[in-house]
């Protein structure tokens, strides 16, 4: 989950993981509490990818945001700012997980007033989704379409290819580099194309265009001369496909 505020400014991201859970439910109790969800093995990577990027990493067996998230999410970039009698707007689409009783009174304790955009006006009323969000997913999609380009090309004939997923740590590092490169005048330009701010003309924040890797056919031609697939394959676009090769590397276990 992303944030970023009107002035420009970029804050730590919070990542989800799929993890399963301990059997052993004293382990698991120690895993929330200790490990933001992870066992103490994996937690070993976990927490050196949290030092070198600052993004905060959880875990939980769906993989998937809640509400439990989010309170933690608000006490992270707000419960602890130095002046809570300074009032914040914070926009939040409607995912339920963002407007539970528990979410709503934290966020008001804390001096945040919650404001909720509608699911059909994300594109024009929330900035994320008006400027961010797309730079960052094609900065991740061109990084995905990048790794598995060098594992093609780096493939040895006559050696059956078995595609080296990232883990957890490499994911996070994609993540961080995506977002690490988001400029603040895109930031900015969110909330003006949104109506949020008022406009300035002095000020010109214009939103980057990441121009996106046209890998499909590449990719294709390369798998299919490694074996990989069979020729009368349907036609795909890694675009379509990439949400969900994203989610599945993800839960993968290691």
């Amino acid at each position: 989950m992303l944030l970023g505020d009107s002035e420009g400014n970029k804050y730590d991201p919070f990542v989800v993981f799929n993890v399963r859970p301990s059997t052993k439910p004293e382990n698991q109790v120690e895993n929330i509490q200790r490990r933001k969800g992870f066992g103490i093995h994996i937690w070993k990577s976990i927490r050196k990818a949290q030092a070198e990027t600052g993004m905060q990493i959880h875990g939980n067996g769906k993989g998937w945001w809640d509400a439990k998230l989010t309170l933690e999410w608000l006490k992270h970039h707000f419960g602890s700012r130095e002046n809570l009698k300074q009032p914040v707007l914070l926009l939040l689409d409607d995912f339920s997980g963002h407007w539970t009783t528990e979410v709503v009174e934290y966020a008001k304790v804390i001096n945040v007033t919650l404001m909720k955009v509608p699911a059909n006006a994300t594109s024009v009323s929330q900035p994320a989704d008006a400027t961010w969000n797309g730079p960052v997913k094609t900065r991740l999609q061109n990084t995905w379409i990048r790794c598995l380009q060098e594992q093609l090309v780096a493939r040895v004939p006559g050696v059956p290819f078995k595609f080296k997923p990232p883990d957890r740590a490499l994911l996070c590092q994609w993540v961080w580099a995506a977002w690490r490169d988001v400029s603040a005048s895109t930031i900015r330009a969110g909330f003006r194309q949104c109506g949020l701010v008022q406009h300035d003309e002095d000020v010109s924040d214009v939103p980057e265009q990441v121009e996106a890797l046209n890998a499909d056919e590449d990719v294709f031609q390369a798998m299919l001369h490694s074996d990989l697939i069979d020729t009368t394959v349907e036609p795909f676009t890694l675009e379509d496909d990439f949400d969900d090769l994203f989610r599945a590397i993800a839960r993968a276990d290691e």
